[in-house]
């Protein structure tokens, strides 16, 4: 991109590059190197889930899998969006702590029989967990995600 500088009127010369902040830098790095599916197949081995496939729902960077006659987890990592950013108009909003971080439930979000556990990574950055049944109550799936969610906050890095 070209543009008039002040010194040589007139005389195209590159626009400066802008670099990232510092604190977009480094929400863009909070998860680099950690693939969702790899993590949520660590986190569930023991719970004979199956098929996992890459999802973008949520982030470039998430993953689900799927369980016969109990339903479907989902994890995934967000770079752009803590916390505070996850509200619903259906279901039950709490605050809660997971493995010693902040975090926000949401029971119900998506039906009954859905959990949705958001864990703060950094101010602007989260990881989630999305556990839908497919039969059974909104505060068994937060059991179960709850499980699920204390097993991979350990594995999350350690933001601002």
């Amino acid at each position: 991109m070209a543009s008039c500088s002040s010194e040589k009127p007139g005389t195209p010369s590159p626009a400066p590059i802008s670099s990232p902040t510092p604190s977009s830098a480094s929400n863009q790095e909070v998860f680099a190197g950690m693939d969702s599916c790899e993590t949520l197949r660590s986190i569930t081995s023991d719970s004979t889930f199956d098929s996992y496939n890459p999802e973008t729902l949520e982030s470039d960077n998430g993953c689900r899998a799927e369980k016969a006659r109990y339903g479907n987890v989902a994890i995934y990592f967000v770079d752009n969006e803590g916390i505070d950013g996850l509200d619903s108009n259906k279901g039950t909003k709490s605050g809660t702590k997971i493995a010693d971080r902040e975090a926000v439930q949401l029971a119900g979000a998506a039906g009954q029989g859905n959990c949705f556990i958001g864990i703060s990574v950094t101010p602007r950055s989260r990881a989630t967990v999305n556990l839908t049944l497919s039969t059974g109550s909104s505060d068994q799936a937060c059991a179960d995600a709850k499980v699920i969610a204390e097993k991979l906050a350990p594995k999350l890095p350690r933001g601002n």
